[in-house]
Order: C-alpha cells, then sequence, then structure tokens
C-alpha cells in the first residue's frame, strides 16, 4: 500500500490531452495561415465551430481569387496553420503550433449572428466587399506543443485523430489565462519565485528569470531562464479549476503550500 502511495505521488501533475490542447489552441490563436495550393495567406479573425472546424472569411486580395477554387481542390492541399504565442514577454513566445489538413467549403448559410459579426471585425463594412466564407473540416490533425518538454522545440509534432479532435473541448480557462498571466508577470514576481522555489525543491538560484508561460484547468506553468536550456515546471491545483470564479482560491492554495506565511492573493 505504501509503495503505491509513493508511485502515485511521484506522478507528472495532469495535463491537456493533445486533442484538448489542439482545440485549446485553435480557439485561442493569434494568427492564422491558410495554404492553398503552394500560395499561404493570413487569416486576422476565425471562428471555431464546436466540431473543430475553422470558419474564415477569404480575403478579397487573396492571389489569383485562390480561395475560389479551394472547393474544388483535394483535401489534402488545403491546410491551416495555427501559432499559439504567449502573451507574456520572453525569449521564446511561440508555445506551439497546429497544422489542419482538410476539405473546404463555403460555409452553410445563413451564419449565425456572432460568428457574422466576430468575422466582420471593426469594420463590418468590408465583409460584404471580401471573399466568401468559408469552412475547413479538419480530416488531419498535427499539433507540435513546446512547453512541458525541456523548453522551446522539446516536442516534435504529433498526429491527433480527426474524430478524438472534433469531440474535445477547449480549456475552460482559455480567456481567463489572457488576463491571469500578465497580471502575474507584472504584479506578482515575488509571487511566481516563491511557486518557482517551492517546484524545484527549494533550490533555485538568484539570477534565474521566471516567467508565467501557460495556465489551464489543471495548474500553472512556470518558464524558468538560466544560462542554460529553458525549463518548464507545472504547478498542479489540488482540484480541476472549472471556471474563472475558481482561480483565485486555487491560486491562493497554490501559493499557501509554496509560502505558508503568504498572506495570498487580494487580488
Amino acid at each position: 500500500m505504501s509503495l503505491m502511495r509513493t508511485r502515485d505521488a511521484r506522478q507528472e501533475p495532469r495535463a491537456l490531452d493533445p486533442a484538448q490542447r489542439a482545440r485549446t489552441l485553435v480557439a485561442g490563436a493569434v494568427e492564422l495561415r491558410v495554404g492553398v495550393l503552394n500560395l499561404t495567406h493570413e487569416i486576422s479573425r476565425h471562428a471555431v465551430g464546436s466540431d473543430g472546424s475553422l470558419l474564415f472569411q477569404a480575403p478579397a486580395d487573396s492571389p489569383g481569387n485562390v480561395f475560389r477554387v479551394a472547393p474544388r481542390l483535394p483535401p489534402q492541399v488545403v491546410t491551416v496553420t495555427a501559432v499559439d504565442v504567449a502573451n507574456v514577454p520572453q525569449r521564446d513566445r511561440v508555445r506551439g503550433t497546429l497544422r489542419l489538413t482538410g476539405p473546404m467549403q463555403p460555409a452553410p448559410e445563413p451564419l449565425p449572428v456572432a460568428v457574422r459579426t466576430h468575422l466582420a471585425g471593426p469594420d463590418p463594412g468590408e465583409f460584404d466587399t471580401a471573399g466568401p466564407v468559408l469552412r475547413l473540416q479538419p480530416s488531419r490533425v498535427a499539433l507540435a506543443w513546446n512547453c512541458e518538454s525541456g523548453g522551446p522545440g522539446g516536442h516534435e509534432s504529433l498526429a491527433i485523430p480527426a474524430e478524438k479532435y472534433s469531440v474535445a473541448r477547449p480549456d475552460p480557462l482559455l480567456q481567463y489565462e489572457a488576463q491571469w498571466l500578465p497580471h502575474l508577470n507584472l504584479d506578482h514576481s515575488e509571487v511566481l519565485r516563491a511557486l518557482a522555489v517551492h517546484a524545484c525543491g527549494g533550490e533555485l538560484d538568484d539570477s534565474v528569470d521566471v516567467r508565467p508561460l501557460a495556465l489551464d484547468q489543471f495548474g500553472l506553468v512556470l518558464r524558468l531562464y538560466t544560462d542554460a536550456v529553458p525549463r518548464d515546471v507545472r504547478l498542479a491545483f489540488r482540484r480541476v479549476v472549472s471556471c474563472g470564479c475558481e482561480i483565485r482560491e486555487a491560486f491562493n492554495d497554490l501559493l499557501q503550500r509554496a509560502a505558508p506565511h503568504s498572506p495570498g492573493f487580494s487580488c
């Protein structure tokens, strides 16, 4: 019995599985590149369907109106690449890259009002002068996640079954991550260092630069920058966090475990 408890205690903290990570990445991606034949075009706004399909408006100035012929092309020549960029300044801000391949067709009409409003962006007048709204249904999914594996470049691309990708759900803290990580970095550097010291067993050189890297329902990931290869450490929440209202409690619990005499988070 005691041996089993020891093994459980040494298990790696739980993290998002690849399919959920992929759905989270594409939902929050700040950059989308669509490739048709040998041409690539950047898309500034996109929407994600409940099944993981992508909706975006073909740019009016796309080379040779290539997006207009995309629905007649074989699925394997149409790709979308989504890039995940850390919202806290650090040496390598690209956390991961997702590549989706599949058939592209005109999106079913009428579009939901919320989707149309999002795709139209700040100047709705441009929506009517651009190209058609297209829908890509991924049949092949490949994820390269550069966190928690020795730092940047730690992971090779991983193939994810399309059926698993389509039923996965984005992490519920996706929107809160964009608020909390910059807040921690700007206003709670001493907390980050205390957590890093705890994660490293009480030993952390003063020269190590600690940056918040990722936040999900299972915990917080810090990246430790030294003269050597950056190191990522995960601090697991005691319980899975399912909504934003639980984040402060989860962080206070983390901090109390790392620094019992800390007053905790007040904001």
